[in-house]
C-alpha cells in the first residue's frame, strides 16, 4: 500500500472520478474522506463537488468554470497525469484553487504504446486478431509493412516524444520530427540524439509513420485535417498518442477511406465515450486512451498524487503546482 503523508492526517473531503492505482486509492481512504464516482455527468458532478476540499481526476472528466464555482470549499484539484486541457484553469486560478498535474511520469509508457500501436496498424495485428476469432483466414490480405529502414515522423519532440524517438532510433527507424520553437542548438542536440528536425509539413510529406505526442492548444487544435493528410504518402499511416483535438476525425475518416493514407492507430479520441466511425475501418486500431496506463507508471503516479494533495492541502504548494 502506498502511505499517505502524515501531514495529510486531517480528514479532509476528497472526490475522486477517474481511476487512479489501487494502492494510490487505499493511501487516500486511509488518510481522508474519499468519495468515489468514475466519469459523473456535468449535473451529478455540480452535486458532489459541493462540499469538497479536493478533487482527483484524469483525462475523462472535465472540470469547467461553473463545475468549479458549485464548491466554494475546494481547495486542490489534481491531476493525476500530464495534461489540463479538460480543466478550466482560469476558473481555479480566480477561485483560489491550485491545480497541479503530475507531468512526464507516464512519458514512457505512452511512447510504448505509440510504438505498439504502430506495429498493430502496420502489421495489421488488430485486423488479424478479430478475423481469426472469426474463423477468418485471410492471411495473404494482411501483408504489412516493415519498419526496419523506414522513416518515424514526430510531431511534438517532448518528453514523450523524444521517448519515441528512441525507440523507434532502437528499432531500425530513421527518425524525423517537428517542434514549435526550432533553433540551431535545439536542431544540433536533437541531431545527437538522432533525430532530423523538419517542418511538421516535411515531417508530413517524408514519413511512413507520422505519429502525433504534441500537447493540444490553441495552435495544436485541428493541426491533422484534410489538406495536412492529403500531402502525407498514400502508403503511410497516422499515430496519434496526443490528444483526439489534434486530428479533424471527420477529415480523417475520409482521408482512410478514400485511401489518402494507408491506415491510422488512435488512443485519443475527439469525444470518448461515444461511437466513433472510425471504428467502422479495418485498417484503423482503436484504443480508450491508454497511453499512461500501465501498471508501472500508475504506481509511480499514485505515488506522487497523494505527496501532492497532502501539500495543497495543508495550504503548500506541490511541486508541480500550475496555479
Amino acid at each position: 500500500m502506498i502511505s499517505a503523508p502524515v501531514s495529510s492526517v486531517p480528514r479532509h473531503k476528497v472526490l475522486v472520478v477517474d481511476p487512479i492505482a489501487p494502492q494510490a486509492l487505499e493511501g487516500l481512504r486511509a488518510a481522508y474522506e474519499v468519495t468515489v464516482r468514475m466519469q459523473p455527468s456535468v449535473a451529478e458532478l455540480v452535486d458532489l463537488i459541493a462540499g469538497m476540499d479536493a478533487i482527483v481526476l484524469r483525462s475523462g472528466v472535465k472540470l469547467p468554470a461553473d463545475v468549479i464555482s458549485a464548491a466554494p470549499q475546494l481547495k486542490v484539484i489534481a491531476r493525476a497525469g500530464n495534461g489540463t486541457d479538460n480543466i478550466d484553469l482560469a476558473a481555479a486560478e480566480h477561485a483560489g484553487v491550485q491545480v497541479f498535474n503530475i507531468p512526464n511520469v507516464s512519458s514512457g509508457a505512452v511512447a510504448e504504446l505509440a510504438l505498439g500501436l504502430t506495429y498493430a496498424v502496420t502489421r495489421h495485428i488488430a485486423l488479424g486478431d478479430r478475423q481469426i476469432r472469426g474463423n477468418l483466414w485471410k492471411k495473404s490480405e494482411l501483408a504489412g509493412m516493415e519498419l526496419v529502414g523506414k522513416t518515424m515522423g514526430i510531431v511534438g519532440l517532448g518528453d514523450i516524444g523524444s521517448r519515441l524517438a528512441t525507440l523507434a532510433n532502437g528499432v531500425g527507424m530513421r527518425v524525423v520530427g517537428s517542434v514549435s520553437r526550432h533553433t540551431p542548438d535545439r536542431e544540433a542536440a536533437f541531431a545527437r540524439a538522432g533525430i532530423t528536425l523538419m517542418t511538421t509539413d516535411e515531417v508530413l510529406r517524408s514519413a511512413d509513420v507520422v505519429a502525433l505526442t504534441c500537447p493540444l492548444n490553441d495552435h495544436t487544435r485541428n493541426l491533422i485535417t484534410a489538406a495536412e493528410l492529403a500531402t502525407m504518402q498514400t502508403s503511410s499511416y497516422l499515430v496519434n498518442v496526443s490528444r483526439g483535438g489534434v486530428v479533424d476525425e471527420g477529415d480523417l475518416y475520409d482521408a482512410l477511406v478514400r485511401g489518402n493514407i494507408a491506415g491510422a492507430a488512435i488512443d485519443v479520441l475527439a469525444v470518448e465515450r461515444e461511437p466513433s466511425r472510425l471504428a467502422d475501418l479495418d485498417n484503423v486500431v482503436l484504443t480508450p486512451h491508454i497511453g499512461a496506463m500501465s501498471v508501472d507508471s500508475q504506481r509511480r503516479i499514485g505515488t506522487m498524487l497523494l505527496e501532492g494533495l497532502a501539500l495543497g492541502l495543508a495550504g503548500q504548494d506541490a511541486p508541480t503546482r500550475i496555479v
